[in-house]
């Protein structure tokens, strides 16, 4: 059950992690568009979008077990880009902010800008965490490569 649970996490991982990305890129773009800034000053805010993505390909083609199996990070993993998605449909669906009735705003960039840094520390400590699994994973298979060598040697 726990393997199962494992790999649905692993696989909403990147579902939600695109859906997350493209919802934050919609609130970046009508904050910026009202303020009239362009698109460049936003890259810090993409910055640990990229980290994260980083690390998720590095685990792919590093074929890490730890992180494929680690029923934890990966339920982490989902949590955070639920968590950035709900902060993202509020800011686009709340209802009960003074803009959207006096202004005809369907958008509430305060809320977005408030919690956009606890965004960005979110997606940095998944990419550290998800970064040293990894980390680990490598570090335990050159002992493992390293134990059955000198085993083999002592037999021989």
């Amino acid at each position: 059950m726990k393997d199962i649970l494992s790999k649905v996490f692993g696989f909403f991982k990147y579902i939600l992690l695109v859906v997350s990305f493209g919802l934050v890129l919609y609130g970046i773009m009508m904050t910026y568009s009202r303020l009239e800034k362009s698109l460049g000053e936003a890259i810090n805010v993409f910055l640990p979008f990229g980290f994260v993505l980083i690390t998720f390909l590095l685990t792919l083609i590093t074929r890490s077990k730890k992180v494929g199996n680690s029923l934890m990070f990966n339920f982490v993993s989902c949590f955070v880009f639920l968590i950035i998605i709900i902060i993202c449909f509020r800011a686009m669906f709340d209802k009960s902010m003074i803009l959207y009735y006096r202004y005809q705003m369907k958008f509430n960039p305060a809320y977005f800008a408030d919690n956009l840094s606890a965004i960005e520390v979110m997606l940095y400590m998944l990419g550290a965490a998800n970064l040293l699994l990894v980390l680990s994973d490598l570090l335990t298979r050159k002992k493992y490569v390293k134990t059955i060598s000198e085993n083999k040697e002592q037999s021989v």
